[in-house]
């Protein structure tokens, strides 16, 4: 079996429109609540139709983790909750970003390890991003008022993370 090096432009795009993403969310906290919370729903809701589509890819040459399902149908769930709901969400928005993400980081922390036991070189960034996310999470609890900075903190990871994968998706050649 060999392998062939292939990048996944799709994976790729989304994450550096959430690098942008929170760039924005970064340097304009001042942002209504609403605001936030739709232009979060939006990312995250193409997020999750990028791993749907990257798993199905990924299906047809090899066997993806579950995971991957997991973490896209998360995605598109809380995405479309804030975009379709943003005013009603605004006011707990901190709280039920702070479940999702830390939900986010424990997949991503499980999917790192089952990705060390199979010898995959990109388990110690998801990982990290993993943790990161648990901590963010935490603090969307304990300092709501801070919600702006850390979700741009969250939506970087996730934003390096899709470009990371997306660099590095390997065909596999039987």
């Amino acid at each position: 079996m060999s392998t062939v090096k292939k990048h996944d432009w799709g994976l790729i795009i989304a994450g550096i429109l959430l690098v942008v993403l929170a760039f924005v969310i970064g340097l304009y906290p001042g942002l209504t609540l609403v605001m936030i919370t739709a232009i979060l729903g939006a990312g995250l809701l193409v997020s999750g139709i990028f791993d749907i589509v990257g798993y199905f890819n990924l299906n047809r040459v090899g066997n993806p983790s579950g995971w991957i399902v997991a973490y896209a149908v998360l995605d598109i769930i809380l995405g479309a909750m804030f975009l379709f709901h943003p005013v009603v969400l605004s006011g707990v928005v901190s709280w039920v970003v702070g479940i999702f993400v830390i939900i986010f980081g424990v997949f991503e922390i499980a999917a790192a390890f089952k990705l060390k036991s199979v010898g995959v070189s990109m388990w110690g960034w998801m990982l990290f991003s993993g943790i990161v996310d648990i901590l963010c999470g935490f603090v969307f609890f304990v300092c709501p008022e801070m919600l702006a900075i850390f979700l741009a903190v969250f939506v970087i990871m996730r934003g390096v993370s899709l470009i990371l994968y997306g660099w590095n998706t390997q065909t596999f050649l039987l």
